[in-house]
């Protein structure tokens, strides 16, 4: 528009647009712009005026093309979306906008009006934000956490990597579009639900309910995995979940399970009583044996003191004495302690507590216990048997004196020594001759030959029951030892058994004078004491 034109409303909203106008001519050249044009350029209108728009504003893509295509057409053309002003000072610029024909009433053209509109900080920011997209579309997908996200409908608007590969029996249903449900069923046609027992429409119901149930951590197994879930709900509707894998948590937390009711079935098996206490007596650990004891369970002993339960006064004195030795010295500590039952019966218990000490220094008392009840009683049983065994003893004893008194009277009676004249001595020997006997008749037999004077001893085994070899033996040693004293031996009453045993035995009884009877013995010694004066 000529800069002589007269002033009206159309100049007036030209010249007053916050967007950047220029009128070009059909080459191309200014042939006016606006304050705003003046602005974005850095230069003034008359130094603008009749330049070339390429040349001013350096566009790139250049805009020749464009201003052809629009003079031709007699139609306005939308600018590249990537049109770019490289301005004065370096300055780049992007922007946006149209080529429109100014076209007058008899349809010739006057001018094409070139409105632009900068669009850098906009550009940049949708960059930015593109960029932003990215790199959380990156941090997403580098998660190993399973993310994702359904909209009001319940139907599948974005997920990451993680979230399909946790989800293999329901990978062909994870496409964006599609519901929850419809992937809750692709599972459930792979047999994702057949650990759990259910049918399928209850599974199903079961996930639905998981996934409406917002805001909520827990945990699901899935398959041989095991999933934690938890759903948070935005402003709009839509549900953001995430899925973390722990298997291996839960193996781990299963294994701990098992490894602590092994440990519980051993602490309750072993024939012991066992209990672990803090500093301030309460039961941390407790065995059933213990809790036997006092007529509870282990989990109803687990947090109570020795005083909760209902043991005498003194057993509470005793233990905690003991408790207090153990944490004072850092040593073991062991008594032997009645432990009465709340049913008035009482336990004899032997008891070591010993420090235990975890990693981070906190101590407490390991208490071990063995009834040792049924072996006090059988000491106690013991010990008055003993006492019966040994008056039994004394008793026996007497009676022992007794008999011993009367086996000597016996054998005194049994084996007389006879003085049947001066210097002769007979001993009739009844029944068996054993080695006690055979001593027995030889020392008395010997005596009254010494303190007698006496030249013959007559022994007389009419008796006897039997001659072994032993008790012939016996009989020559007597006769020899009389013989040593210096008096003579016969043996009498050797009848025809004896003497066809003594053969037999082929015993020697050479220099031992025998007679058939002990009547003939003694009248032989008879008429022999007159010779030996």
């Amino acid at each position: 528009m000529p800069s002589d034109a007269p002033v009206d409303l159309y100049s007036l909203a030209f010249t007053c647009s916050v967007d950047p106008l220029l009128l070009l001519d059909e080459s191309g050249r200014i042939l006016a712009l606006n304050p705003a044009a003046e602005r974005l350029a850095s230069t003034s209108g008359a130094t603008a005026r009749g330049a070339p728009i390429d040349e001013a504003l350096r566009p790139d893509p250049p805009l020749g093309a464009l201003l052809e295509q629009v003079l031709r057409d007699r139609a306005p053309r939308a600018l590249p979306p990537d049109l770019a002003l490289h301005l004065a000072n370096e300055r780049v610029v992007l922007a946006e906008g149209s080529l429109s024909p100014l076209v007058d009433p008899a349809g010739a053209c006057a001018a094409v009006l070139l409105a632009l509109r900068d669009v850098t900080e906009q550009r940049r920011a949708e960059q930015a934000a593109r960029d932003q997209g990215a790199r959380l579309h990156a941090a997403v997908e580098a998660l190993d956490v399973g993310f994702v996200i359904y909209d009001t409908k319940e139907r599948l608007c974005f997920f990451n990597t993680t979230y399909r590969s946790l989800y293999p029996e329901c990978a062909a249903a994870i496409q964006v579009g599609n519901t929850f449900e419809d992937v809750v069923r692709e599972g459930c046609r792979n047999g994702l639900h057949l650990h759990s027992g259910l049918s399928e429409d209850a599974w199903i119901a079961g996930r639905l309910a998981d996934h409406r149930r917002s805001g909520e951590v827990y945990m699901r197994r899935f398959g041989d995995r095991w999933l934690t879930l938890k759903s948070s709900r935005l402003a709009d509707g839509s549900v953001v979940g995430l899925r973390i894998d722990t298997t291996e948590i839960k193996e781990t937390e299963l294994a701990l399970e098992r490894e602590r009711q092994f440990i519980r079935l051993v602490l309750d098996t072993i024939p012991l009583i066992v209990t672990v206490k803090d500093r301030d007596g309460k039961m941390k650990l407790v065995s059933k044996g213990y809790a036997d004891l006092y007529n509870t369970t282990p989990e109803g002993a687990v947090g109570k003191t020795v005083a909760d339960l209902p043991p005498s006064h003194a057993e509470l004195s005793v233990i905690s004495e003991m408790d207090q030795e153990v944490l004072a010295r850092m040593q073991p500590v062991s008594r032997v302690q009645p432990v009465s039952r709340p049913n008035g019966k009482v336990r004899w218990m032997s008891i070591i507590k010993v420090p235990l000490v975890e990693q981070d220094g906190t101590a407490h008392v390991l208490a071990i216990g063995t009834d040792i009840t049924a072996q006090r009683e059988h000491e106690e049983q013991m010990a008055a048997t003993i006492a019966e065994l040994e008056l039994q003893k004394e008793a026996i004893a007497d009676q022992l004196a007794v008999i011993q008194r009367q086996q000597a009277l016996i054998r005194a009676l049994s084996t007389p020594i006879l003085q049947v004249a001066e210097g002769v001595l007979a001993v009739p020997v009844i029944g068996a001759l054993d080695d006690a006997r055979a001593s027995d008749v030889t020392g008395k037999l010997l005596d009254e030959v010494v303190r007698t004077g006496a030249r013959f001893a007559i022994i007389d085994v009419t008796g006897l029951e039997s001659v072994d070899a032993a008790t012939a033996d016996h009989l020559v040693r007597i006769v020899r030892a009389i013989r040593l004293l210096g008096a003579s031996g016969v043996l009498t009453g050797i009848g025809p058994a004896v003497a066809q045993s003594i053969c037999g035995l082929g015993v020697d009884l050479s220099g031992v004078t025998t007679h058939g009877n002990l009547r003939a013995g003694i009248e032989v010694c008879l008429r022999a004491l007159p010779a030996r004066r």
